[in-house]
């Protein structure tokens, strides 16, 4: 049985092969695929060639219906270490980058870049909510929450004789019910205030700037650069056929950058980010445990 990989290289290589017009763009490219194409069965090089053609197809035709004009200029297959960023003129972590064949359009978004991932993978539906510290938050936007924090504790402590150590401070707050009163309100008082001063200051920034600090801060779907979109080919014999799938199509995603972004509050210590219509999430200040005897976190969560 030849290897996955092997016949995975022919099919990437001759992808790349097609969309230049079945020209070798690469002689190292041409080298590899030689060199793979000795390594398996004829049927097997034929299959892969196939599907290559297949998803060329449909590369080409995903990229005219979605912004990217003229003809292909430029090919790369990008196994190499740091060849999409000689592709690209800057830096690219191919890490995070599935990308298998890259391609440059005379024009489109990205500058014309796209790239093909030939791996059949599938796509997530939902996309995820990070939970940044408060210091992550103090720093993106140049708040000072944890110093304020700091500083209510601090006066707490000293106000209502409680411990200095959390542990102990959580214990004597759950077995003094009188203490445990004042102390829930002052963190309840305090989350409310910290809320508004959060909104306050999204409510500075432009549509174009709180969208670019939801997505990277908040939501857990970096838009990479250069923009990719899988491709898998299909069939056991032709006439093959390809799909295509685009990783950063959601539906969240989608409504944001759309349209108009909103906030408004929530409860007591929340803020809901709508896109037109759609709920997006909540941004909400929470307390790992007891109110004043914990950590204070930040939590973004579906809505």
């Amino acid at each position: 049985m030849t290897a996955n990989t092997v016949l995975s290289d022919i099919n990437e290589i001759y992808t790349g092969f097609v969309l230049a017009g079945d020209k070798w763009f690469d002689p190292s490219a041409k080298f590899q695929y030689e060199q793979r194409v000795k390594q398996a069965k004829p049927e097997e090089v034929a299959d892969a060639e196939g599907k290559a053609r297949a998803m060329a197809t449909e590369f080409i035709k995903w990229a005219k219906e979605n912004g990217y004009k003229g003809f292909v200029n430029k090919v790369w297959w990008t196994a190499r270490p740091n060849s999409m960023t000689s592709a690209v003129g800057e830096f690219v972590d191919q890490k995070k980058n599935p990308t298998d064949i890259l391609v440059k359009f005379n024009d489109g978004p990205a500058r014309g870049f796209l790239g093909l991932s030939a791996k059949a993978t599938q796509g997530k539906g939902d996309i995820g909510f990070k939970n940044p510290g408060i210091g992550t938050v103090d720093n993106s936007l140049g708040l000072t929450f944890a110093n304020q924090y700091k500083l209510l504790l601090e006066d707490t402590i000293e106000k209502y004789k409680l411990p200095n150590s959390a542990g102990e401070r959580k214990i004597f707050i759950r077995t003094n019910p009188d203490t445990k009163k004042e102390t829930e309100e002052i963190g309840v008082n305090m989350m409310a205030d910290m809320r508004d001063k959060l909104l306050q200051r999204l409510l500075q920034f432009n549509q174009q700037e709180l969208f670019k600090y939801l997505l990277k801060d908040w939501m857990d779907a970096e838009v990479l650069f250069p923009p990719y979109i899988k491709v898998t080919g299909q069939g056991k014999k032709p006439p093959y056929a390809a799909t295509v799938m685009d990783p950063v199509k959601n539906d969240k995603l989608d409504a944001l950058s759309k349209y108009p972004i909103t906030l408004e509050k929530i409860g007591n210590e929340s803020i809901g980010v709508k896109a037109g219509e759609k709920k997006i999430m909540k941004i909400r200040f929470k307390f790992e445990s007891e109110k004043m005897a914990s950590s204070l976190k930040l939590s973004g969560d579906p809505w």
